[in-house]
């Protein structure tokens, strides 16, 4: 195996979990080390104060952020984090049926929530591995080309998904509409147009009262790029 290719893949994901409830952080751990098939380096904090300060010194690949903490709440401190320009992922904690405020999460830039009722399921190693691929992606798509992006074709799953929905979305579609076209359901596609709107790879517009996705230049760049990237791999 490669060199750099190795010590990519070797590399810890790191970390930083806001949760000042001792049992919800156990339950994370042994959830964690049950389920992530990468090493996972985990440093907890049970305030925003302490965690602010940890997320300014060191380097997280993402956030798991409780969303009641003892010094304020979770769409408090996502608008922190955006003043602070970080530029983390966060994957947002919520108690069972606070729907409304995933959605406010959505809205404020997470990248993900997960309800403590699924905390010791894999979803939440799904969540973590998804969205720390996600991050290299962009990472190597505005440095290289991600050309030499390890273990692409282990990662084809979520590139597959992000292609379709750049594909279907070139002349704008509705999102009933790219739910059929990708073969997703609604939660799921929910993540990856958030995700992809956030960095300007689709923009959206109302017609007749309907929010249409519509693919930008920046994002038909990628898309002729991934198809570059599946030849070369093919």
């Amino acid at each position: 195996m490669d060199e750099k290719i190795e010590s990519e893949v070797e590399k810890n994901i790191r970390v930083l979990c806001v949760e000042d409830n001792d049992d919800d952080f156990k339950i994370i751990q042994h959830s964690l080390k049950k389920n992530m098939k990468a090493p996972v380096q985990v440093e907890r904090v049970s305030n925003w104060r302490d965690g602010l300060s940890l997320a300014r010194d060191k380097k997280f690949d993402v956030v798991l952020l409780d969303y009641l903490l003892p010094d304020m709440n979770g769409l408090e401190i996502l608008d922190l984090i955006k003043k602070e320009n970080l530029k983390i992922p966060v994957i947002m904690l919520t108690g069972g049926g606070d729907e409304h405020v995933a959605v406010d999460a959505m809205k404020g830039g997470v990248s993900d929530y997960i309800t403590k009722d699924d905390l010791n399921s894999e979803k939440l190693s799904e969540s973590i591995t998804r969205i720390v691929d996600l991050t290299k992606f962009l990472n190597q798509w505005d440095t290289t080309g991600f050309t030499q992006l390890p273990g692409f074709s282990k990662k084809r799953d979520t590139f597959t998904i992000i292609a379709n929905t750049l594909r279907a979305s070139v002349n704008g579609i509705s999102k009933t509409r790219l739910v059929y076209k990708t073969n997703l359901n609604f939660k799921s596609i929910k993540k990856y147009l958030v995700f992809l709107i956030n960095n300007d790879f689709l923009s959206t517009y109302e017609v007749g009262g309907k929010k249409i996705f519509k693919t930008t230049e920046k994002g038909l760049l990628m898309l002729k790029q991934l198809r570059e990237i599946k030849e070369h791999f093919d």
